[in-house]
């Protein structure tokens, strides 16, 4: 499915459930939901997440920046002789960096970003590092790998729960929710996803192609099922309420 879709039935439908159930929507609860939706396509370079995140103006000016910041290292490096010639292949390899392509270019951020905050673990405990090494982890998993399995549900609630703790908000109920309903939309797709890596077993109910009719068709049927669940979730309730209001106006009037 395309990100937009997760987007909208993974949140819409764990906000609505949310209220259902009495838990209440709040705006932690909300914009977990929204990042937990497109989370296990952190693993594809391409995703919606990651575009938003780092966009391709972003991009270029990063490019730059590190462009030239790898030729001046290079010529501090000649002038102060600075662990020559070692300080000239890793600015070569920083100049290397800024001419892969767009998808690279996000793989490699990815690791330098997780490695700073694997490092910053070190001294600011171990859920930043725990953050870090995940991020390196899936900027090289291939595509509906780790990060589209019972284990990355797991790890991703394991995370929320800490930190629902440490904050003192709950948070896990809604990631953990929002990020099972991205997997289960993918279990429609033609391509499935491996539930128990590195077992090959795959769980899928080909309904769809991703760009073809059959995938306008389901994400179709399935966003507008979110709406109906969400109307009778928000919209009925707030009807209801609206109209007891009323009952109670025309009573005090008429009484």
């Amino acid at each position: 499915m395309t990100g937009r879709t997760h987007l909208i039935v993974s949140t819409g439908v764990t906000l609505s459930i949310l209220q259902m159930t009495g838990q209440g929507v709040t705006i932690p609860a909300a914009a977990v939901s929204i990042v937990s939706s497109l989370l296990p396509d952190i693993d594809e370079p391409n995703s919606l997440l990651l575009q938003k995140t780092l966009p391709k103006g972003l991009l270029t000016k990063l490019r730059w920046l590190f462009a030239l910041a790898s030729i001046g290292f290079m010529i501090y490096a000649y002038w102060e002789s600075f662990l020559t010639p070692y300080s000239y292949a890793a600015g070569a390899l920083l100049l290397i960096m800024c001419l892969v392509n767009q998808r690279a270019f996000r793989q490699l951020l990815m690791i330098l970003l997780g490695g700073l905050l694997l490092y910053l673990g070190a001294f600011a405990g171990p859920w930043l590092g725990t953050v870090g090494a995940l991020l390196m982890i899936c900027a090289i998993l291939p595509h509906r790998g780790l990060t589209h399995s019972i284990y990355g549900i797991l790890m991703w609630g394991g995370l929320l729960y800490y930190a629902s703790i440490v904050l003192g908000v709950t948070l896990w109920i809604a990631g953990a929710l929002s990020y099972s309903l991205h997997l289960v939309c993918d279990v429609l797709t033609k391509q499935g996803i491996h539930p128990f890596p590195p077992s090959k077993w795959k769980l899928v109910v080909p309904l769809m192609s991703t760009g073809k009719f059959s995938g306008f068709l389901v994400e179709s049927l399935c966003i507008t099922l979110t709406f109906v669940l969400a109307w009778k979730a928000f919209v009925v309730p707030m009807g209801q309420a609206g109209f007891g209001l009323w009952e109670q106006v025309k009573s005090a009037i008429t009484g």
